[in-house]
């Protein structure tokens, strides 16, 4: 049964103004039904959207008032060839239709407005082209680009690509898979029936990407794409980092994914063990739930979309860790349901690993939740998640759940005095301006004086009136 809304003129409006976007797009009543076939599937392959149908494009000398752009179909029947043409596709998209009349209007016209829902299919039209919308556009894709969105989509997988250039006996005879095999209780030890029985060597005896990052001895080195993980580190705690603040601390960890995660995590551990800043209890190396690093680490590794030609970066900063995993996130998992969805896009590389004795990832889809509790019981905000269509971005901030105000306190009592700086890695900032603003609404508060009222700069030194009246 057809739904039919009245709408006020103020959704009239807004319909007939709203700019046109990565999530809307609204076509006039003289739409061809194909044409709706090509923004529909560009929202379903992209993040979906909504498509109205029955209003004209801006022309102020036509259209004068905005409202007047409303001019639908004198029947919700003249919609029946674009809803056909929507639900013939195959793959068949997700979508629901509303037909929606102008309340108060002279005339009783219908705007077909559609809700398309985004797609884990990647999805074509009748003319067989493959779209995706960015921006006020839908884009055609062709070649790789189809590619790359079938393993976004968690269609295909990279892991499953085959190396005719890599030659297989030296990876299935050589010592990191006899080594694996070894600490399996399977009866048949053999490398090459073990490779082929779990599909990471194919028919044709060419050697998939999941076999060589799993057991050649240096993946990188026959790899057609970066696959290594690099840590760097920063003098600095800015969001815009100048150049200057990269210290000379740079590592890049190659080798067969079980070795480079360990060889990846001490590295790690170093890095940050060279860092200095203000802690509660004093100048030290900053300390961060080794589970949490060791959790990203391994996700950043396993999850990735080995289809890019891009590290992993791991950046150290002052105030905080961001790990940086090429490829956006796969199928349905998105930033807000990561921590609940399940949803691999490397699933051999999961279930190879997975057979270590030591496996790194035997909390198998725990991972992310164990971060997110193991920095709430150190005290710190949650992780900083960011997806675009390269690279998600995590970061592991040391920034206090505790009250600002208190922790400035709690510094000042046992050490008798705070700096801006002392200010800046406590509370994990960004700018010297920002500790400056919270010492000015203390001292407004009663809560700091200035030791010297003549000190100015990096000098100023905070302490509290008590302390200031004893001098």
């Amino acid at each position: 049964m057809s739904t039919v809304v009245g709408v006020g003129n103020e959704e009239v409006i807004d319909l007939c103004t709203q700019q046109e976007s990565d999530f809307f797009d609204r076509k006039s009543v003289r739409i061809k039904p194909n044409q709706v076939q090509d923004v529909a599937v560009a929202f379903a392959n992209a993040e979906g959207g909504t498509v109205v149908i029955g209003i004209e494009d801006a022309n102020p000398q036509k259209y004068p008032n905005p409202i007047d752009r409303w001019q639908g179909a004198e029947s919700i029947e003249s919609y029946n060839a674009v809803i056909a043409s929507l639900s013939s596709l195959n793959p068949g998209i997700d979508f629901e239709h509303r037909f929606l009349y102008r309340e108060g209007g002279y005339k009783r016209d219908y705007v077909l407005r559609l809700i398309i829902r985004k797609s884990q299919k990647v999805h074509e039209t009748a003319k067989g082209e493959v779209l995706l919308r960015r921006g006020a556009q839908s884009q055609v894709l062709k070649g790789a680009r189809i590619a790359d969105l079938m393993r976004a989509k968690g269609v295909t997988s990279e892991e499953d690509t085959v190396l005719p250039s890599v030659r297989a006996e030296k990876i299935v005879d050589g010592e990191q898979l006899r080594s694996f095999l070894a600490t399996l209780k399977i009866t048949d030890k053999d490398p090459f029936n073990f490779a082929v029985q779990e599909s990471l060597l194919p028919e044709t005896m060419q050697p998939t990407v999941a076999l060589v990052l799993l057991f050649a001895d240096n993946p990188s080195s026959v790899m057609p794409r970066q696959c290594a993980v690099r840590i760097v580190r920063y003098d600095s705690a800015d969001e815009e980092i100048e150049r200057d603040a990269l210290t000379d601390d740079s590592h890049t960890i190659e080798g067969p994914l079980r070795r480079q995660i360990d060889h990846a995590f001490d590295t790690l551990k170093e890095v940050i063990g060279r860092c200095q800043c203000w802690t509660m209890d004093g100048l030290q190396s900053p300390k961060y739930p080794d589970e949490a690093l060791f959790e990203l680490l391994v996700n950043s590794v396993l999850h990735r979309d080995y289809g890019v030609s891009d590290n992993v970066l791991i950046s150290v900063y002052r105030n905080r860790i961001e790990f940086r995993s090429p490829g956006r996130l796969p199928g349905y998992v998105t930033v807000n349901n990561i921590r609940d969805a399940r949803f691999s896009r490397n699933p051999k590389l999961v279930r190879m690993l997975a057979k270590y004795p030591d496996a790194p990832n035997k909390d198998l889809g725990e991972g992310i939740n164990t971060v997110y509790e193991r920095m709430r019981q150190a005290g710190f905000i949650d992780p900083i998640l960011k997806n675009d269509d390269v690279n998600l971005y995590v970061t592991l901030k040391r920034e206090p759940k505790e009250d600002p105000t208190s922790v400035i306190t709690k510094f000042v009592d046992r050490h008798g005095h705070i700096t801006n700086r002392q200010a800046l890695d406590l509370l994990a900032l960004e700018h010297p301006e920002q500790a400056t603003s919270l010492f000015g609404k203390m001292r407004d508060q009663k809560l700091l004086v200035r030791e010297d009222e003549k000190q100015r700069g990096v000098l100023v030194r905070w302490i509290s009136p008590t302390a200031a009246n004893r001098c």
